[in-house]
């Protein structure tokens, strides 16, 4: 890999070019980035795969499944690799430049601290029915069986927010 001035790190390594090289399936991009250029890429890999992943259009579907099969289901296996990773995604281009889009990764929900003591208290049951004891029982009734076992006011006040 060449050694070249850290200003010219942003005229490769932009999104829209790096999206152009998967989508046209340009394999010489790689042996031409230094060292801290493909080191920097391996970091963003997992953005690279969100992003190569939506395209707007026609090839939408290919895009979303060849990304998927290719390189999501086998992103840990391959963290180590980054440029494997580079050319299974190419795997996915169409031959010509397409519209990529953000897509944010969905967010996850509010940990439930009385979902996870209930847990621990009925290791036996599944999430599905642990739900419905939760949204069934009054919360009375958990805060009289947390007393029961000796937790102080104010932990049972956090559990029962």
């Amino acid at each position: 890999m060449k050694k070249k001035k850290k200003s010219q790190l942003t005229d490769k390594l932009n999104i829209k070019n790096e999206m152009r090289v998967l989508d046209t399936r340009d394999r010489t991009w790689w042996a031409d980035l230094t060292e801290e250029e493909a080191e920097t890429m391996g970091k963003i890999m997992w953005t690279q795969m969100r992003w190569a992943s939506s395209v707007k259009g026609g090839n939408a579907a290919q895009y979303l499944m060849l990304v998927n099969e290719f390189t999501n289901l086998h992103f840990n296996t391959l963290r180590h690799h980054p440029q494997l990773q580079h050319q299974l995604l190419q795997l996915a281009g169409a031959g010509k430049s397409q519209y990529h889009e953000w897509i944010p990764p969905g967010k996850r929900d509010k940990k439930n601290k009385l979902g996870a003591w209930l847990t621990d208290q009925y290791p036996q049951y599944n999430n599905d029915e642990l739900d419905i004891i939760q949204n069934t029982t009054d919360k009375g009734v958990w805060k009289d069986m947390m007393e029961q076992q000796g937790m102080k006011p104010k932990e049972i006040k956090e559990l029962l927010k």
